[in-house]
C-alpha cells in the first residue's frame, strides 16, 4: 500500500504541475508577466495541498474500487473454473463431499447436543447468578447437597446478597380428575420462584407463613398442569385438588417452561417440623441466587462466617460442616459433561481424518494437473493466482460438504436424542440454532483450510514452468509422496484411537454386566406403590402390605412377593445416625451413619439376597414386640470388624411414623447389593421390618414362577380391587432397569462405535485409494521390473510399501496418542484401565488386519498386469 501511495503520489504531483503550468501559459498568452501570471494561478489554488491530498483520495477509491471488481470478478470466474472441473469428475467430486458431508455432519450433531446441554444458558433471568449449595465435610472432603431445612432460612437470613430456597423432590397420587394418577412435583420453602427471578404466570407462590408445622395445604402448578388438567381458566385459583385423599387449594401458576426440579407439574409447602426433624434432618436440597452488585467472593465469605456461628450455637451437629456453592448449570450437567466433550473430540477426529481423506485425493488430483497448472503459469498466470484457484475449488468442495451436512445433522441430531438415556439435562435443547450454523460455518472454513492447504502448497514449491512438458504418467515427487504418507498415518493414528476408545468402552459395558450385584435379575418384577396418608395409618399401612403380599403369593405366576422402600437401583435412601448401647457413648458429631432399609418378610426370598447367618424378619417382628434389625456385609465389616454381630445391640436414630426408635437386637446378616449403582459397592446398611418402622411407600418385588411371563397385569387387577383409587407406577422388570442403569455407557459405546468404524473406514479407503494411485503411476516400472524376472511376491511387496510403512508409523503414533489421551475416558470406565493391553492389542490388530488388506488387494492387482500392457500403457 506504502509504495501505491508513493506512486500515485508522484502521479498526482505531476498532474497538478502540468495543470498550474498550463494556466500560466495561458495568461501569459493574454498578455500578463509570467511573475503575475504564476501568481493569479497560485492565489486560485491557495490550498495546494488539500487539494492534492483530495486528488490522492480519489486515486485511492477509485483503485480500490477497480481492485474490488478484479476480485469478484476473479472469484466469480475462480468458482466458474471450479465448478467445471467438477463437473467432469462427478465421481471425485461425490466421494469428496460424501466424506466431507459425513465428518461435518456429525460434528454439529454432536456439537448441537453440546451447545443445548453444556453451553446455552438456563432460561431464567440473570442464570450465571443461580448457585447450588453444598454441604462439605472438612474432615473426609465428601460433599452433599443435601441440608437442613432450619439452616436453608438461617441462611437466607443472615447472608447479605444472597437469596436461599429449598426444595425436595416428592410425588403424590392425584384423585378426582379423570383417573387415579401419580404425579410428581416438589416440596419447598417459600421463595423458590424468586430466587430464579420469576413471577408466577397466575395467583402467587408458597408464603412463608404457609411452611410451618401444620401450615394450610396450598399448591402452585405448573403451567402445563393448568392447560391440561385445569382448562386454563383463571378461576383455576381457589380450586381444591385431591393430592393423597387431601385437599389442596390452588393458589398458583408458575410462569410457562418452569418446571424445576425434575420436571415438577407443582410445588407444595414442605410443613417442616423442626422439633421432629431439625438440625442434622438433612431431607431437602438447597438453590441460591447471588443478587446484583454481590460476588461470588463476598457471599462465600459471608457464608463462611455464617457458618462459623452455626458451628457454635450446634456444635453436635454442625462442627465438621462447611458450605459452598457452585453454578447451577455447572451441578446440573456434572455427570455428563466430561462424556459429551469426550464425544465432541471424538467425532472431531472422524471430522480430520475425512480432511485427511479428501486432501489426498485433492494431491493425486493435484499431480495429474501439473500440466495444466504449468501451461497457466507459462501463458502468465502468478503463482498466487494458481493457489487462489486451488483454495477455491477447496472452499467449493467444503460448501457442498457443509450444506449436505447440515442435513445429515438434523437426522443425527433426531437419532442422537431418540438413542440418549434420560439421565442427559436439557437434551431437548439440542438443534440447529445460530451458535450451531455458526459453528457449521466455522467448520467449512477450517476445513477449507486443512484439506485444501496441503495441495495448495505443493503447487507452490513446484517449479510449474519446468514441468509444462512433465509426463502424465510421472509420479507426483518426493514431496507429494511424503505428504501422502504423512496423511495417511495421521488418519490410521486417529483411527486407532477411536477404535481404543469403542474398545474400553464395550469393556466397561462387558464389566458391568458380568458384575455380581447381589440380588436376582431374571424373571423378577417390581412395581411402586404409595399409600395416602390421610386414609392409612402406621398400623393400616403394614396391613395392607401384608395383604397385598399374601394375595401377589397366591398367583401361578409369582413364587414369593416381598417390599421395600429402597429397592436396588432405584436411586433413593434413607439414612440415620447409628449408636452402640454396649459402647462408650460418642459425641453426636462423631457417630457413624448408616442407610436404612425398610422392608417386609417376602423381600429377601424376592429379590434373592443370601442370608449369611442368623434369621431374616417374620410377621412377628411388629411394633409391640422386641426391635429387630438385620445387618449386610458391609455394616459388619466397618462396625464389628468382621465379628459375628447377632445378638448385639444397636440404634437408629431416625423418626419415621414411631415416636421413638427403640435399641434393635441384631438378629441376621445379609449379602451386600450393588443398590445405588451397579459400578458402586454396597455401604453399610440395616434392614428394620416395615411393621416395626410404618412406611407408606414401598417397591413391590414379584419373583416369578418357573415358566411365567410376567405377573403385572394381574398384580394391577389386585390392587384395583383392594384400593382403585391408588396409582401405581414404575411396573417394571429388574431386567429394564438395570437396562437402565447401562444405558448411558451403552449410548457414549454406540456413538464412539459408529465414530471409530466410519475413521476406519475412511482410512481404509484412503489406504486402498492411495496404493491405487501408486501402483497405476508406476505401471511402467512393474511391467520392466516383471520384464527383468520380478516374481509376483516381489511386485506386491513393493506395493505394499507405499501403503503399510504409513500406516505402521500412524499405528505407532496411536498408540502413544491413545496412552496419553486414556485419562479423558477415565471417569466412563469401570472395571478396565485407559491402558489396558488386552483392549489396545485387540484393536490394534483389528487396525493392521484391515490395513492389509486395505493395501493388498491393490497390490496384488499389481503384480498381475502383463509386461506388454505396461509398456503399452505409456
Amino acid at each position: 500500500m506504502g509504495a501505491f501511495r508513493k506512486e500515485t503520489g508522484a502521479d498526482v504531483d505531476e498532474e497538478l504541475r502540468f495543470h498550474v503550468e498550463t494556466l500560466v501559459e495561458r495568461h501569459m498568452a493574454e498578455g500578463m508577466t509570467e511573475e503575475d501570471a504564476r501568481r493569479k494561478v497560485m492565489a486560485r489554488f491557495r490550498d495546494l495541498g488539500g487539494t492534492r491530498t483530495a486528488l490522492l483520495r480519489e486515486r485511492e477509491k477509485e483503485a480500490n474500487t477497480v481492485q474490488r471488481r478484479l476480485f469478484f470478478d476473479g472469484l466469480r470466474q475462480d468458482l466458474r473454473v471450479s465448478w467445471r472441473q467438477y463437473w467432469k469428475r462427478p465421481g471425485f467430486t461425490a466421494a469428496a463431499v460424501t466424506t466431507l458431508a459425513l465428518g461435518i455432519g456429525a460434528t454439529v450433531a454432536i456439537f448441537s447436543v453440546v451447545n443445548g446441554v453444556l453451553l446455552n444458558p438456563l432460561p431464567y433471568p440473570e442464570p450465571d447468578h443461580l448457585v447450588k449449595l453444598w454441604n462439605v465435610d472438612t474432615r473426609s472432603g465428601a460433599r452433599s447437597d443435601w441440608m437442613d431445612h432450619p439452616d436453608i432460612r438461617y441462611w437466607h437470613a443472615e447472608v447479605p446478597g444472597l437469596k436461599v430456597a429449598g426444595y425436595a423432590s416428592t410425588r403424590v397420587t392425584l384423585t378426582g380428575i379423570g383417573e387415579p394418577t401419580v404425579i410428581f412435583g416438589a416440596e419447598v420453602t417459600n421463595g423458590l420462584l424468586d430466587v430464579f427471578g420469576l413471577k408466577p404466570a397466575l395467583g402467587r407462590d408458597v408464603t412463608a407463613a404457609e411452611d410451618v408445622p401444620g401450615g394450610p395445604n396450598v399448591v402452585m402448578v405448573s403451567y402445563g398442569f393448568w392447560r391440561e388438567r385445569l382448562g386454563g381458566s383463571p378461576d383455576a385459583l381457589g380450586r381444591t385438588l385431591q393430592f393423597d385423599g387431601e385437599s389442596w387449594e390452588v393458589v398458583g401458576v408458575a410462569p410457562e417452561g418452569f418446571d424445576f426440579p425434575d420436571h415438577a407439574r407443582f410445588w407444595i409447602p414442605q410443613h417442616q417440623d423442626e422439633a421432629q426433624c431439625g438440625h442434622g434432618c438433612r431431607n431437602i436440597r438447597a438453590v441460591g441466587r447471588i443478587e446484583r452488585g454481590t460476588t461470588p467472593a463476598a457471599v462465600q465469605e459471608r457464608m463462611d462466617a455464617a457458618e462459623a456461628r452455626l458451628v457454635r450455637t450446634y456444635p453436635d451437629v454442625h462442627r465438621d460442616d462447611s458450605v459452598t456453592f457452585q453454578p447451577i448449570l455447572t451441578a446440573m450437567v456434572a455427570n455428563v459433561r466430561v462424556a459429551l466433550w469426550v464425544l465432541l473430540g471424538a467425532v472431531g477426529m472422524v471430522l480430520l481424518v475425512a480432511c485427511a481423506n479428501v486432501a489426498n485425493l485433492l494431491l493425486v488430483r493435484a499431480t495429474d494437473r501439473i500440466g495444466e497448472m504449468a501451461l497457466r503459469a507459462t501463458l502468465g498466470a502468478q503463482r498466487s493466482r494458481i493457489i487462489r484457484q486451488l483454495l477455491t475449488e477447496s472452499l467449493l468442495l467444503s460448501l457442498g460438504g457443509g450444506a449436505l451436512g447440515l442435513l445429515l445433522a438434523r437426522w443425527g441430531i433426531s437419532a442422537t436424542v431418540h438413542l440418549a438415556p434420560d439421565g442427559i439435562p436439557r437434551l431437548q435443547e439440542a438443534g440447529l440454532d445460530g451458535r450451531v450454523v455458526g459453528f457449521a460455518f466455522v467448520l467449512v472454513v477450517v476445513t477449507t483450510v486443512i484439506f485444501g492447504l496441503a495441495p495448495a502448497l505443493h503447487m507452490a514449491r513446484r517449479p510449474l514452468g519446468a514441468a509444462l512438458g512433465t509426463s502424465r504418467r510421472t509420479s507426483g515427487g518426493k514431496g507429494t509422496d511424503l505428504s501422502r504418507s504423512l496423511l495417511l498415518s495421521g488418519e490410521v493414528a486417529l483411527s486407532l484411537m477411536l477404535l481404543l476408545g469403542a474398545g474400553l468402552l464395550f469393556g466397561t459395558l462387558r464389566s458391568i454386566r458380568s458384575q455380581g450385584l447381589g440380588f436376582a435379575t431374571q424373571h423378577v418384577e417390581r412395581f411402586h406403590l404409595a399409600l395416602p396418608r390421610s386414609r392409612y395409618d402406621v398400623d393400616a399401612g403394614t396391613r395392607f402390605f401384608e395383604q397385598l403380599e399374601d394375595r401377589l403369593d397366591a398367583l401361578p405366576e409369582v413364587a414369593v412377593a416381598g417390599s421395600s422402600l429402597n429397592a436396588p437401583l432405584s436411586g433413593g435412601h434413607i439414612s440415620s445416625p447409628l449408636t452402640f448401647p454396649d459402647r462408650p457413648p460418642v459425641d453426636r458429631a462423631d457417630e457413624p451413619g448408616i442407610r436404612v432399609r425398610p422392608a417386609t418378610v417376602g423381600y429377601l426370598d424376592a429379590m434373592d439376597i443370601p442370608l449369611e447367618r442368623g434369621r431374616w424378619f417374620t410377621r412377628g417382628d411388629r411394633r409391640d414386640n422386641t426391635g429387630v434389625v438385620v445387618l449386610n456385609k458391609a455394616a459388619v465389616s466397618r462396625f464389628f470388624h468382621d465379628e459375628d454381630p447377632v445378638g448385639r445391640p444397636i440404634q437408629l436414630h431416625i423418626t419415621w411414623g414411631l415416636v421413638e426408635e427403640p435399641v434393635r437386637t441384631v438378629v441376621g446378616v445379609v449379602g451386600d447389593t450393588r443398590s445405588s449403582s451397579a459400578t458402586e459397592p454396597d455401604v453399610p446398611a440395616a434392614y428394620v421390618p416395615e411393621a416395626q418402622f410404618g412406611v407408606d411407600n414401598l417397591y413391590v418385588t414379584m419373583r416369578l414362577a418357573p415358566g411365567a411371563r410376567t405377573a403385572l397385569p394381574a398384580a394391577r387387577a389386585i390392587l384395583k380391587d383392594m384400593d382403585p383409587y391408588l396409582a401405581v407406577t414404575e411396573m417394571e422388570r429388574i431386567e429394564d432397569v438395570l437396562g437402565r442403569e447401562m444405558a448411558p455407557t451403552r449410548f457414549y459405546l454406540t456413538l464412539v462405535g459408529v465414530f471409530s468404524v466410519l475413521a476406519l473406514v475412511l482410512a481404509a479407503v484412503g489406504l486402498y485409494g492411495v496404493v491405487a494411485y501408486s501402483v497405476s503411476r508406476r505401471t511402467r516400472e512393474i511391467g520392466i521390473r516383471v520384464a527383468l524376472g520380478a516374481r509376483g511376491g516381489d511386485v506386491v511387496g513393493m506395493a505394499l510399501r507405499d501403503g503399510v510403512i504409513p500406516a505402521l508409523a500412524g499405528v505407532v503414533v496411536g498408540i502413544g496418542g491413545s496412552l496419553l489421551g486414556g485419562r479423558a475416558l477415565q471417569g466412563l470406565l469401570y472395571g478396565v484401565k485407559p491402558q489396558d493391553p488386552k483392549t489396545l492389542a485387540t484393536v490394534t490388530a483389528v487396525l493392521l488386519a484391515v490395513v492389509f488388506l486395505a493395501t493388498f488387494v491393490p497390490a496384488r492387482r499389481a503384480s498381475r498386469v502383463h509386461p506388454s500392457e505396461a509398456l503399452r500403457a505409456e
